[in-house]
């Protein structure tokens, strides 16, 4: 097998490692459900073996990655249609402690020990599980936390503060490029922000690491050069 046999075929099987990756959908580069880790698996395994393949086995192997991805996104179409496949396909929920009560059947079925399921509350910031109400062990292996009500933060509701919604911030300049597309969610242009750098005697945009801006027009300036936090301008 020559090299350049070798440098073709390992590009082939990105390029269509990356397109069936786009296609099955972002889900499979989050949090994995059963499926998709032990289908990701092999969809990679299979690219890999492509790049090193002889040239009368190229077909066939891209066949074998066409019905991985196609299966994987007919059953993503299934799970979207259907509750009872999706709890089939993905699984259940599992309640592994409720009113401040542990649910030894809940730990059992999801293979998870105390130990883990400790690590897991100070990973989430409880040390103290007296702190927690409800832990649910997701399909995806994570465990959601409801914390009990005395011990939450406290929030503006609570405390019948009226605020202000938040909105989010635009990276306008990043790494010495103009974005314009964030200009134009925030109802600004590259007029504007050449006047704001202007007045802070910053034009060279070479030297903007990163520039962000608020519904609100506060501009936010990073430079390259900076070593301190307290280098960043702000209008």
């Amino acid at each position: 097998m020559s090299y350049i046999q070798v440098i073709l075929t390992s590009l082939l099987s990105v390029v269509v490692l990356f397109l069936i990756t786009r296609l099955i959908g972002y889900r499979q580069l989050s949090e994995l459900s059963l499926f998709d880790y032990i289908n990701g698996i092999t969809i990679g395994s299979i690219s890999a073996e492509l790049a090193t393949c002889k040239k009368d086995e190229v077909v066939e192997i891209l066949i074998a990655m066409i019905v991985y991805g196609a299966f994987a996104i007919v059953l993503a179409f299934i799970t979207d249609k259907s509750i009872t496949m999706r709890r089939v396909i993905v699984g259940n929920p599992t309640v592994l402690m409720k009113n401040g009560r542990l649910f030894y059947e809940g730990f059992k079925k999801s293979r998870l020990d105390v130990n883990e399921f400790l690590m897991k509350c100070r990973n989430n910031g409880y040390f103290d599980i007296t702190q927690i109400d409800t832990a649910i062990m997701e399909p995806n292996g994570r465990v959601s936390f409801l914390p009990v009500s005395e011990d939450r933060p406290a929030t503006p509701k609570d405390m019948k503060i009226a605020v202000t919604q938040d909105e989010l911030v635009a990276n306008v300049i990043i790494d010495g490029k103009v974005i314009e597309k964030s200009l134009t969610a925030i109802g600004r242009d590259s007029a504007w922000l050449r006047n704001q750098l202007k007045s802070r005697r910053q034009t060279d945009l070479s030297q903007i690491l990163l520039a962000s801006c608020d519904s609100k027009g506060t501009l936010t300036v990073f430079l390259k050069s900076d070593k301190k936090s307290s280098s960043c301008l702000e209008v």
